[in-house]
């Protein structure tokens, strides 16, 4: 039985049409939320059942049900469904549902209130509307490929794209329901894929068009360094002083302990270096341990199998054991100040601990 972490969507109802990952992923953030989640896929269901680690995860919570879009049989299931959902979600190109009779137009004749949310690669209009796009794509239109600098032919390891996408809409479908629960109406929600990217490259691109000194790429004690162990660590040491003087201290590196955010930058290259022959030198528990003592942000490089068995994760609860093996808990915890209150007064009765 699933259940929900955050009951606050608790009676709303959402009727999934989007196949592949940013639609999916934007339901399954609902069905965490309380959303009793209605999903339909075609026949022989959906093209991201060929990894069944990511379809499983994805979609838990949702009642799935294959339905035939093409056939008049099909079409009216929807529309029924569609008359009695507070959301719909699509991830189809601009035009196809209203080829089929099931769009915005239609869908909001019978149920004026719905929250329709479309989730395309490059928005419902626009010279690129309904051109075909994946995650990579996407990144490329949005300048975040580049970023990779010379080693822009990597194809990036997650696709954040999607996952961008699908919390955008989740966050402005939330949103769009608290601002129907005053006006009365419902809305149209156009997500592009692409602009979101943008919109989380904006920040790097005014700052790069203004000529001001890039925080990530030319810091030396920024960065990933492999360790003497075979291991690789993260030191995340970006302008503060108090961090990197902490720092030297440890690890003695006296003589740069006075260099400034600025002097450091300007001397990348030696910086790096250095960095770099001392963590070669040394076993990756040793520099986590130390910069833990000296509170410093540095973490061990782990892989996405390796996650599965974090003591950080487990203890937060984010992963969890059942029957179909572990699986991702809602990464947010939310607590009522009546539940809170009662934590307190557990905490602070003897024998009880939460």
């Amino acid at each position: 039985m699933w259940q929900s972490a955050l009951p606050v969507l608790t009676g709303i109802r959402v009727l999934d049409l989007s196949l592949q990952l940013p639609g999916p992923y934007a339901t399954r953030l609902l069905a965490d939320m309380g959303a009793e989640v209605h999903r339909i896929e075609p026949p022989g269901g959906d093209p991201a059942c060929a990894f069944p680690s990511l379809y499983t995860e994805v979609n838990a919570g949702k009642k799935v049900e294959e339905v035939d879009l093409k056939s008049d049989i099909g079409r009216r299931r929807v529309l029924d469904l569609a008359r009695e959902c507070d959301v719909l979600v699509e991830g189809f190109r601009p035009g196809v549902l209203a080829r089929l009779g099931l769009s915005y137009e239609v869908v909001a004749q019978t149920n004026p209130g719905v929250i329709y949310c479309s989730i395309s690669g490059y928005g419902q209009d626009g010279e690129r509307a309904g051109k075909p796009g994946h995650d990579l794509t996407y990144h490329a239109d949005a300048g975040t490929l580049a970023q990779n600098g010379p080693c822009a032919a990597i194809v990036p390891p997650l696709p954040i794209a999607d996952l961008a996408s699908g919390l955008m809409a989740a966050t402005t479908i939330c949103a769009a329901l608290v601002g129907r629960a005053t006006s009365g109406e419902g809305a149209h929600l156009d997500v592009s894929m692409a602009d979101v990217m943008a919109s989380w490259t904006f920040p790097v691109a005014l700052s790069r068009a203004a000529g001001e000194v890039d925080l990530f790429g030319s810091t030396p004690h920024y960065g990933v360094f492999d360790t003497a162990d075979g291991h690789r660590i993260a030191l995340g040491i970006v302008h503060e002083q108090h961090f990197w003087e902490r720092f030297c201290d440890e690890f003695g590196l006296a003589d740069e302990r006075s260099s400034t955010f600025e002097g450091r930058q300007q001397n990348h290259q030696r910086l790096r270096h250095r960095l770099e022959t001392l963590f070669a030198g040394l076993p990756a528990a040793d520099v986590i341990a130390r910069t833990t003592r000296v509170d410093v942000p540095a973490a061990m490089v782990l892989r996405p199998e390796d996650v599965l068995d974090s003591a950080l994760f487990q203890h937060r609860g984010l992963i969890r054991n059942s029957g179909f093996g572990a699986r991702y808990a809602h990464p947010v915890r939310f607590t009522t100040a009546s539940a809170a209150a009662s934590l307190e007064a557990d905490s602070s009765t003897p024998g009880v601990t939460t």
